[in-house]
């Protein structure tokens, strides 16, 4: 296995895949000379929700590294082993694939032993059934790397390996937009044909890939600027709603709500309309309407939506923004998709909210005088 990576690596010159200089033996001591990667670090800790690259940043990674697959698979060599781990990543966001110690040769597949070999987690559905592998299997393995990097999760889970595997060969990967809001739909077509299960359906070519990928870049041009993920953690992190939250629980909200900005006097929902969302105010206020009359004002940390968002009715007030503001658009299809510990922590902070709504209701009727006594 040491001397295969030699072999296959050093037949390999290309700016996306570290380079192999020499190999030999000392002694008893077995040595690999390879490019050093000044201030390298692999993909591993970008697959985190708290630690996502920029859409730009990600796609420009992605398209490197399928250049550098391509390269490869043109030589016959087939990685076998592509995940985070085995991504490097520079200061600069140079994209270089590595490790080959599994990798094999299309021409010398004889030569080469365990079909095992790999890792379990970003396996191809071929390689799962001892099927024989193609270019087409690393390109399946980089389509769950795309995955972890676009949304700090992976799209298929289980406690074992066996169920790993069921997910793999027979779930399609969640969309995208349950992580996050702001992925253009460009991307859910190129991960939806990068992890077909059946390789007929997947991409053709590391080339194809790159192409499309290289698309994504024009819908990010023409997308308005945005606020950052780190701006939007900051602004949230210190409202009431999310005072209790850990920081990557807070992050996994943070990445798959929608952020609106919205202007004075524009109405966020209406009364009568059906939209199971749950809204909270990140700065700025609004007015609680109901009947044409506004009788609340709800202002920073404070949510709304609880009721459309539980019951799924339709909305018996409007909500208006009183001045610019803006808010975190949280659908319910989102929270399904976070951790454990992210939902229990949601639904409880939910329901305080939706008691403290109920309790407010009640103080109100209870107050309330009856604008015609007799009639009373």
């Amino acid at each position: 296995m040491f001397f295969n990576e030699a072999q296959t690596a050093g037949m390999l010159r290309h700016p996306n895949i570290t380079s192999i200089y020499d190999a030999g033996m000392d002694q008893d001591i077995f040595y690999i000379v390879m490019e050093y990667v000044h201030e390298g670090q692999t993909l591993e800790r970008f697959t985190r929700s708290s630690s996502l690259f920029s859409l730009e940043d990600t796609t420009n990674i992605l398209y490197q590294c399928t250049l550098g697959l391509d390269y490869a698979h043109r030589r016959g060599v087939i990685h076998r082993d592509i995940k985070p781990r085995n991504i490097l990543i520079t200061p600069s966001k140079e994209a270089k694939v590595s490790d080959f110690g599994v990798a094999i040769v299309q021409s010398k597949v004889g030569e080469i032993a365990p079909d095992l070999a790999g890792s379990p987690l970003y396996m191809s559905p071929e390689k799962i059934r001892h099927e024989p592998l193609t270019g087409q299997s690393d390109l399946f393995s980089l389509g769950i790397v795309a995955f972890e990097l676009l949304t700090g999760q992976h799209p298929f889970t289980g406690g074992n390996l066996e169920a790993i595997n069921h997910q793999t060969l027979t779930k399609r990967a969640p969309a995208l937009a349950n992580y996050r809001a702001d992925i253009p739909d460009i991307y859910q077509r190129i991960i939806d044909k990068a992890l077909a299960k059946a390789p007929y359906y997947r991409y053709k070519s590391g080339s194809d890939l790159a192409g499309d990928i290289a698309l994504v870049f024009d819908f990010l041009r023409v997308s308005p600027q945005q606020i950052s993920p780190q701006e939007k953690f900051s602004k949230a992190h210190g409202l009431r709603f999310f005072a209790d939250f850990h920081e990557p629980e807070l992050w996994e909200i943070i990445n798959a709500a929608e952020w609106l900005e919205l202007p004075v006097d524009r109405e966020i929902i209406s009364e009568g309309e059906f939209d199971p969302s749950f809204f909270v105010i990140v700065d700025g206020s609004v007015d609680v309407i109901k009947n044409g009359r506004a009788i609340v004002q709800l202002s920073a940390g404070d949510c709304f939506g609880e009721m459309g968002l539980t019951t799924g009715r339709r909305r018996s007030a409007t909500i208006r923004a009183k001045q610019t503001v803006h808010v975190l658009k949280i659908r319910s299809s989102i929270i399904d998709r976070t951790s454990v510990n992210c939902q229990l922590r949601f639904q409880r902070n939910f329901l305080n909210a939706l008691i403290e709504r109920l309790e407010l209701a009640t103080d109100q009727l209870a107050n309330k005088e009856p604008e015609n006594p007799a009639a009373e």
